[in-house]
């Protein structure tokens, strides 16, 4: 019998990418989303929690429902809105998993490297982060401590703290690729902030990995090993179609641009080590940004 998998987020750039890779390794999986015909008809989709009642038994969840951190300036809207989208969705989740007795054995729950945001020192999985005042780190440690209730259920419980996932199909080089590709290129502020990325490919070979070793459990830095600051990035990329970067985008003018989401996510750099994937056996494919570059353009 085929094993079931729910997803939250499962329409979006990983959990779609995540869902196809596990269709085809023989895997059901069953999207929850509130437009059902952005589903494959391979998939089963359910708008509301509660048809989780009708389900069989889950093998697992994958939840990485939430609202795009890059999508808006981060007003206070927007900030409430990508709180409400992870930490209330998860919390409803879950609720409705135990009203309905369906409980899976594992459960893989977004997070992202800003739950670091504000650290000056390499960061592994069991730094110890104080509390610190930023949006982002109130955010992921929201997110992460609302699956926690799920540790008296005896259920398997991993947060993939992911960093920016690579691909000229999303995210952040979807963003910069036709700039970079017309010579408009772009290096935020001085360009020395740390990058923490990962490749599509390694990203989704990381989430097999983790669903696939139930004796693991806890935090997983989602990043590739070697560091990449914004100009060595901005360089790389422009070296892909012959240009060179146009210009140093200060930070004051970057702030004014993009508001709040410039300060946490663009101007400033966390080292994020890989640590606990590496020593559970995980390979990295593209372990350097040169070689995940020229994967998508060479």
């Amino acid at each position: 019998m085929a094993q079931t998998v729910l997803f939250t987020g499962g329409t979006g750039f990983i959990g779609s990418n995540f869902a196809n890779f596990l269709f085809h390794r023989g895997y059901e999986i069953v999207i929850h989303t509130r437009r059902p015909r952005s589903v494959p008809k391979a998939y089963r989709a359910i708008k509301s929690f509660q048809e989780i009642e009708k389900l069989p038994q889950l093998n697992a969840v994958i939840n990485l429902a939430g609202a795009p951190i890059d999508g808006k300036r981060w007003t206070p809207d927007y900030q409430q809105l990508l709180y409400d989208s992870r930490v209330t969705t998860t919390l409803d989740l879950i609720a409705n998993l135990r009203k309905f007795q369906n409980l899976p054995k594992t459960f893989i729950s977004g997070s992202a490297v800003g739950y670091y945001l504000g650290q000056q020192v390499k960061c592994y999985e069991d730094t110890p982060v104080p509390e610190i005042e930023n949006f982002s780190n109130r955010l992921c440690t929201a997110w992460e401590d609302s699956a926690k209730s799920l540790l008296a259920d005896n259920v398997r419980l991993c947060f993939m703290r992911l960093g920016a996932v690579l691909s000229p199909k999303a995210g952040l080089l979807k963003k910069a690729e036709t700039p970079f590709r017309l010579g408009f290129g772009t290096i935020f502020g001085d360009g020395t902030q740390i990058m923490p990325w990962v490749h599509l490919e390694d990203c989704i070979n990381a989430f097999w990995h983790v669903l696939q070793n139930e004796n693991i459990t806890g935090a997983f830095n989602i990043v590739a090993p070697k560091t990449c600051t914004n100009l060595e990035f901005s360089n790389l990329l422009a070296m892909q179609f012959g240009k060179k970067p146009l210009m140093h985008l200060p930070d004051w003018l970057a702030r004014l641009i993009f508001g709040k989401v410039a300060d946490e996510t663009m101007l400033k750099g966390i080292y994020v080590v890989p640590n606990r994937l590496q020593q559970t056996g995980f390979f990295f494919k593209y372990a350097d940004m040169a070689s995940a570059l020229q994967s998508f353009y060479s």
